[in-house]
């Protein structure tokens, strides 16, 4: 007697199947991540780019379970991975360039590259904005080959696409030109918007419908461009035109939503929550506001955080893990505030409405 055999669309059924029920309780059956290092879980470490803009080393990752350094920036989690694991998943997506097969792609994929931007100008040899789109394009086409262009469309109106850029744009910006003057600001801000819009028009295009966009902080108070003040205070100017890409960014975006039909969002802000938390800073738990956990020089900011550097045990109680980026303890706040945040941090409703709106 010949041994049964199931066909192929067997399995792609089943594959759905368990795939429905893995998801069931989930606010949403996956999460599309795009940015630079502050969502960053690992694609650069698939990319010749320079070392700082890679994290695969120690002491990154020291309080990550089994202490690896994943090419996060960070001691631990990120924002990502917080949001991720509240609305029901045991991991946030993984990097794109780590991908070996479609069925890894179904819970969501990171695109984010770390020095990246929204142009294609930022960041030379990461994956930009433009990059990464393309990529989530190419992903829909390997998904819906897979499991079938009806199923995938419906599955990517209920997913999350989830963005944190033009932070590296607003610093190479500033970096090349300095305080600039109101008009070339004005101009360079609003040349940065359009082309996130475009972004985002495409994605939209190709069936996104949640989108969760984390808008640029307080970029001149990091420990790197406190250690280049000889007064040692933040880079008000480069605060300024954060805060400038802020107030034209986040009313285009809600323009943009009355115009692509479905589109649903959650613009977070910030610099407000920045200014929270360094108010009563006590409140949230931290000690240390200015100087990076893991460095070197002026507030552990003039150089980046290596194997030899030196880092601190107090983590949980510094606001910065590196010369740029949070730690652990940052992370998981900032991702509560997304998450749970009231119309003054995020707006016009928080990441926990947004994904239960059909």
């Amino acid at each position: 007697m010949a041994p049964f055999t199931f066909s192929p669309i067997f399995f792609v059924v089943l594959a759905l199947f368990y795939a429905a029920i893995s998801v069931e309780s989930m606010a949403v059956p996956a999460i599309f991540a795009f940015g630079d290092s502050l969502a960053d879980v690992g694609n650069n470490n698939y990319l010749n780019v320079p070392i700082s803009d890679k994290s695969n080393f120690p002491h990154n990752g020291i309080d990550f379970p089994g202490q690896v350094p994943t090419g996060r920036f960070s001691n631990g989690f990120n924002t990502i991975d917080f949001i991720a694991m509240n609305l029901g998943f045991k991991k946030s997506p993984p990097p794109y360039l780590s991908i070996k097969n479609v069925g890894e792609m179904l819970g969501g994929v990171s695109f984010a590259s770390a020095g990246s931007g929204i142009l294609q100008t930022t960041g030379n040899g990461t994956l930009d904005m433009a990059t990464q789109v393309n990529y989530f394009e190419k992903t829909k086409h390997d998904l819906s080959t897979k499991f079938g262009e009806t199923i995938v469309d419906v599955h990517l109106t209920k997913s999350l696409f989830y963005f944190v850029t033009a932070n590296n744009d607003i610093f190479a910006s500033y970096s090349a030109t300095g305080a600039a003057n109101t008009t070339e600001n004005a101009q360079f801000i609003k040349n940065l918007v359009d082309e996130f819009l475009g972004h985002l028009t495409k994605l939209h295009k190709l069936g996104a419908r949640k989108f969760a966009i984390t808008g640029t902080g307080r970029l001149g108070c990091v420990p790197y461009l406190r250690s280049r003040n000889p007064m040692g205070g933040c880079i008000e100017a480069l605060n300024q035109l954060s805060e400038q890409f802020n107030a034209v960014a986040e009313p285009r975006i809600k323009q943009l939503s009355c115009q692509l039909a479905g589109f649903k969002y959650s613009y977070f802000k910030s610099t407000i929550a920045m200014a929270i938390i360094t108010a009563v800073p006590d409140k949230y738990g931290f000690k240390e506001l200015t100087s990076a956990c893991c460095g070197g020089g002026k507030f552990n900011g003039e150089a980046q955080c290596t194997p030899n550097a030196t880092y601190c045990s107090n983590r949980n109680q510094h606001m910065f893990w590196d010369w740029f980026h949070p730690t652990q303890s940052l992370y998981f706040l900032t991702a509560q505030f997304q998450l749970f945040g009231a119309m003054n941090l995020v707006a016009p409703i928080n990441l926990k409405q947004l994904v239960v709106q059909s």
